[in-house]
């Protein structure tokens, strides 16, 4: 069911936009490609937040302004921003070599003469790999809450064996480690702990009380609880030492505030670091696309833009300086939907049309139909599929793996959303389903239902 709230924000609600962002936002819900969306604009300083869905499948109504989400990597931006903040104040220098901010005994690794500065972290310039080699099993052994064990300590010791894919300041390689790492330095610098850092930095001087990586229990009240690709619960993330890379909670109106100060609409004290966090500073991959301190630009249109994702979340935030304009998306389920709804209202903030977006919704079919598709099929000696009911869903488990949800195409035709796979039941004479077969690498495979 489609639910939409709006609410006008600091000047009044932007003219036009909720007929303009309801189809839009209609088949991310109807496709379950969202569970809840909140959606916040900024338009020459006049902003509204707009509310679809439902927050979770026991509570139904659609998020708000104060509604909490994790939004995972947008938290490199606030990273970036520090790091200006405090080059400005001559407390670290952008060329500073990383190994000045940590013990002697950690050795940062680097190629030749060329050691890994801070605005190689904070523009993923550095070599580093996305992730350090002995995070790797804890992510795999762990993935409901993959970054919560690993601690100081294998931060310390990985460090200097992670290998460097290019030269450090050569080329951009986006590095969730390296982003970690200069959070981590940052506060190191600061003696304190990189929540407070955030806090006392950029929450308190732009009036952001919503912000923070440890809720308050009125915040954990207002916390959407987070689902997977496949609609299905999933549980919050503790970043720990990789909070720089992605561990801050926030809601739209405290990123709303946000954006008003990177669009120098709300002036503040950080207005020299918010301009030095905008300064271009390398190709990042694409045609048109710069990286900033932790932004990304799209320099042909001169859009900022960050997305952010965890196990059960994802949130997107883009602003255009010379419109004045901006949006924040907030989704409490992860996918990519919600960059290409964020993409779209910007479109319309630009004052272009939006395109809409195609996405698969799934065939609408009583749940309690699911009971005769239930059972293990058989496809080789060594390998099944377990197809079974968790609620309203249809799963199913193949030998080893872990249940993934499938939807419906039709009445026998069902896909998965997490790999690339389909699975097509056949009915006997009689109707009953009797066999599935697989569809999946080019391959038909059949499977015969287990007495």
């Amino acid at each position: 069911m489609l639910l939409a709230a709006a609410r006008a924000g600091m000047a009044g609600e932007p003219a036009g936009m909720k007929p303009q962002i309801d189809p839009l936002a209609r088949p991310l819900l109807e496709s379950r490609n969202a569970m809840g969306l909140a959606i916040g604009v900024i338009d020459q300083g006049k902003t509204a937040v707009f509310g679809y869905g439902r927050i979770s499948r026991a509570v139904d109504r659609p998020p708000d302004g104060q509604t909490v989400f994790e939004i995972g990597s947008v938290t490199k931006v606030f990273t970036g921003l520090i790091l200006a903040d405090m080059a400005q104040e001559k407390l670290v220098g952008l060329e500073d070599p990383v190994q000045k901010y940590l013990p002697e005994s950690v050795k940062v690794p680097r190629q030749g003469d060329r050691a890994i500065t801070l605005v190689d972290l904070a523009t993923h310039t550095s070599g580093l790999p996305r992730l350090p080699p002995n995070l790797l099993a804890q992510v795999a052994a762990h993935p409901e809450d993959p970054y919560a064990r690993y601690t100081v300590k294998d931060l310390y010791e990985g460090l200097p064996a992670c290998p460097l894919a290019s030269m450090p300041g050569s080329q951009f390689a986006y590095s969730n480690l390296g982003m970690a790492l200069l959070g981590h330095v940052l506060a190191r610098r600061e003696g304190t702990t990189y929540e407070r850092l955030i806090r006392r930095r950029i929450c308190e001087p732009l009036g952001m009380t919503q912000t923070s990586m440890e809720l308050s229990a009125a915040q954990r009240s207002r916390l959407a609880p987070g689902h997977n690709l496949d609609a299905m619960p999933a549980g919050n993330w503790d970043l720990g030492v990789f909070a720089g890379a992605g561990g801050l909670r926030s809601t739209v109106d405290d990123l709303l505030l946000f954006l008003a100060a990177n669009l120098a609409l709300r002036p503040s004290r950080l207005d020299a670091a918010i301009a030095l966090s905008h300064q271009p500073r390398h190709d990042a991959g694409k045609p048109d696309g710069r990286i900033a301190l932790g932004w990304h630009l799209s320099a042909k249109e001169s859009i900022y833009w960050h997305n952010g994702e965890t196990g059960g979340y994802h949130s997107f935030v883009a602003f255009q300086p010379q419109r004045k304009v901006g949006v924040v998306v907030l989704g409490n389920m992860a996918g990519r939907a919600v960059d290409q709804l964020g993409n779209e209202v910007l479109k319309i903030l630009l004052g272009r049309p939006a395109t809409p977006i195609k996405v698969r919704i799934p065939a609408r079919l009583d749940p309690a139909t699911f009971d005769r598709y239930v059972g293990t099929y058989r496809l080789s000696p060594q390998f099944a599929l377990t197809i079974f009911r968790e609620g309203d869903s249809l799963m199913a488990r193949g030998t080893g793996q872990p249940a993934l949800r499938i939807f419906p195409e039709s009445e026998t035709k069902f896909y998965y959303r997490l790999v690339e796979a389909r699975i097509t039941f056949v009915k006997d004479q009689e109707g009953k389903i009797n066999q599935l077969i697989l569809h999946q690498h080019g391959r038909d495979m059949p499977g015969k239902r287990e007495k």
